[in-house]
C-alpha cells in the first residue's frame, strides 16, 4: 500500500513538474522574440526627445510652433507701437544720459523700435554710441551681450539688399555685423535659446551666396540639399543608417530592444515633464535621439565657420522661428529651410505649408529673377512629391488634393494675418485714445473678443511605444501564469486518468442487480 501511494505520488510530481516545464518553455519560446507589434495592448505614450529643451531652463520646440510663423499665428506690435514706445525711450533716454548703465536697456529698446520702423541706420549709430560707452567703462563679457546681438543684427538687416546684390561697402558692413553676432553667442551662448547662432550661421550662408549663387540651387540655409529626392527621405528602411530621415527620433530610439531606455530610462516614466529644469540633469541624454538634419553631402566645401556636422533638427528651428518672430519677419529662407527640415522628420503637411509660403515670398529669394524662378520651380515640386506621397499611403488618388490644400493654406494664412491686422488697430486705437502701451490691461479688451492665436499641440507630439522593458515584464508575468496553469494540468492529469478509468470500469460491469 505504502508503495503505491509513493508511486503515485511521484508519478503526480513527475506530471506536475513536465506540465510545468512545457507551459514555461511554450511561454518562453513565443516571447523571446516578440517584437513591439504583438503587445499594442502595453503601448504607452512617452514625451519626444526634442521636448527636452538644449539647455537646463530653456525652450523645447514643439510642431505648432513652425505651423504659428507660416501663418502668422502669433501677436505682432504694428508701427504706431513702435513710435509710442520710442517717445517714451527717448524721454527716458534723455533723463538718464547715455554714459548711465540703467540707460543702456533703453537704448536698447529704442533702437529695437527704431528698426521695427525701417530706420536700420539709426539703430546701428544708437548701438555704436552704447558699445563706445560701455568700452569707456570696461565693460566685459555678458554685460556686452545685447549690444553685440543688437549691433549685429542691425547692422545685417540694414545692408542685406545690397550686399546680395554684390555692393562691396555693404557687404562689409554685413560680415561686420555677422561679426558681432558672433561675438554675442561667445559671451551669451544660451540666451535666446541660441537664435543668434543660427542668425550668424544663416548670414554666413547669405554671404556666401551673394558670391557664389550655384548655393542657392545646392542647398537651403542650414546645408539641406535640395536635390535630395523625397523617396531617399522618407525610406526609413533603406536610409537608417546613413541619414536616419523620416521621422522626428533616430532610429534607435524605437528599436524593441530599447537602447533609449537604458540610456534615459526617466523619459520613459510615468508623469514625466521633460521640460522641467530640476528634471534636465536626468533628461538631457534623451536629446542625441533627435533626427539631425543639415550640413549634408557639399557642405563641408561652403565657406561656413559656424556650424560643419548635422545638429539636432529642433536647434535651428527655434533659432528661425525666433528670427521670423521677434526680427524682420516671413522670410523664404526661412520658410524654406522649414521646409527641407520638416520633410526630413516626416512632417509632410507642414512642409508643403512651408513651400507653398517659399513660393509665395520668391521675390525676396533673390535679386536674380531666375533664382526666384528656381524656387518657385522647386517648391511645386517638392509639393507634387509630397501628395503623390501622401495619395500612396492612402492606397489612391485624389485629384483634388492639390487645390484642397491650397484653399487650406489660404484660409489659415488670411486668418493669421487678419487677427494681427486685428491687433495693430485695436492697440492704434488704445492709443489715439490715451491709453499707455505698459498699462497691463493694455490688451484685456482684446483677448476678451478674440481667441488664442497660437495653434494647439497636436498628435504629432506624442510618441506611442511598447518598450522592451514592458514586454520583458509582461512575458515573465505570462510565464508564470503558464508555468502554473501546466504544473496544475499535470497534477490534474492523473486523477482524470483515475476518474475515466473508473468510469470505464463501471460502464464494462454493468449496472448492478
Amino acid at each position: 500500500m505504502l508503495r503505491s501511494r509513493l508511486a503515485r505520488l511521484s508519478l503526480f510530481v513527475f506530471l506536475s513538474a513536465t506540465g510545468a516545464a512545457i507551459a514555461s518553455f511554450g511561454s518562453l519560446l513565443s516571447h523571446i522574440r516578440g517584437t513591439a507589434d504583438r503587445y499594442p495592448f502595453l503601448a504607452q505614450s512617452v514625451p519626444m526627445p526634442h521636448h527636452v529643451p538644449r539647455y537646463a531652463g530653456g525652450l523645447s520646440f514643439r510642431f505648432a510652433m513652425a505651423h504659428d510663423v507660416l501663418m502668422q499665428r502669433f501677436p505682432r506690435h504694428g508701427p504706431r507701437h513702435y513710435e509710442e514706445r520710442n517717445l517714451v525711450s527717448a524721454a527716458m533716454l534723455e533723463q538718464l544720459g547715455e554714459d548711465d548703465p540703467a540707460a543702456w536697456p533703453v537704448m536698447d529698446d529704442l533702437a529695437a523700435g527704431l528698426e521695427r520702423l525701417h530706420r536700420s541706420e539709426e539703430a546701428v549709430a544708437l548701438m555704436r554710441r552704447k558699445l563706445a560707452a560701455q568700452q569707456e567703462q570696461k565693460i566685459t563679457g555678458v554685460g556686452l551681450y545685447t549690444t553685440y546681438a543688437n549691433l549685429g543684427t542691425f547692422l545685417i538687416h540694414a545692408h542685406a539688399q545690397a550686399a546680395l546684390n554684390g555692393d562691396a561697402e555693404a557687404i562689409e558692413r554685413f560680415q561686420e555685423g555677422v561679426e558681432f553676432v558672433r561675438r554675442s553667442v561667445e559671451v551669451n551662448p544660451t540666451a535666446h535659446f541660441g537664435r543668434e547662432q543660427w542668425q550668424a550661421a544663416i548670414a554666413e550662408f547669405l554671404l556666401s551666396a551673394a558670391q557664389n549663387s550655384e548655393l542657392l540651387k545646392t542647398f537651403d540655409c542650414l546645408g539641406n540639399r535640395l536635390d535630395l529626392p523625397l523617396s531617399e527621405i522618407m525610406d526609413r528602411e533603406a536610409n537608417w543608417v546613413e541619414l536616419g530621415y523620416g521621422r522626428p527620433t533616430t532610429p534607435a530610439f524605437g528599436q524593441t530592444r530599447g537602447e533609449a531606455e537604458y540610456v534615459v530610462p526617466q523619459l520613459f516614466e510615468a508623469n514625466v515633464r521633460p521640460d522641467d529644469p530640476t528634471s534636465w540633469e536626468n533628461l538631457k541624454a534623451a536629446r542625441q535621439f533627435i533626427t539631425p538634419i543639415g550640413a549634408e553631402a557639399g557642405w563641408e566645401q561652403v565657406p561656413i565657420t559656424s556650424f560643419h556636422q548635422p545638429v539636432p533638427f529642433d536647434e535651428p528651428m527655434l533659432g528661425i522661428i525666433g528670427m521670423w518672430r521677434q526680427g524682420g519677419g516671413a522670410n523664404p529662407h526661412f520658410a524654406l529651410a522649414i521646409g527641407e527640415t520638416m520633410l526630413r522628420v516626416g512632417q509632410r503637411y507642414l512642409a508643403w505649408n512651408a513651400y507653398e509660403r517659399a513660393a509665395q515670398l520668391a521675390e525676396r529669394y533673390s535679386p536674380d529673377p531666375a533664382l526666384q524662378q528656381f524656387l518657385l520651380d522647386h517648391c511645386r515640386h517638392r509639393q507634387q512629391e509630397i501628395e503623390v506621397s501622401v495619395n500612396q499611403d492612402r492606397g489612391g488618388e485624389s485629384p483634388d488634393q492639390h487645390q484642397e490644400l491650397t484653399a487650406a493654406f489660404n484660409a489659415e494664412l488670411a486668418f493669421g494675418q487678419q487677427w494681427q491686422a486685428a491687433y495693430q488697430a485695436y492697440e492704434t486705437q488704445r492709443i489715439e485714445d490715451g491709453h499707455a502701451i505698459s498699462e497691463p490691461d493694455f490688451f484685456a479688451d482684446f483677448d476678451a473678443q478674440h481667441d488664442a492665436i497660437a495653434s494647439p499641440i497636436g498628435n504629432e507630439e506624442r510618441y506611442v511605444y511598447v518598450s522592451r522593458r514592458r514586454i520583458n515584464d509582461y512575458a515573465k508575468r505570462a510565464t508564470r501564469s503558464a508555468t502554473i496553469l501546466g504544473a496544475g494540468c499535470g497534477a490534474i492529469l492523473p486523477l482524470l486518468c483515475s476518474l475515466a478509468l473508473s468510469a470505464g470500469r463501471r460502464i464494462l460491469k454493468g449496472p448492478a442487480h
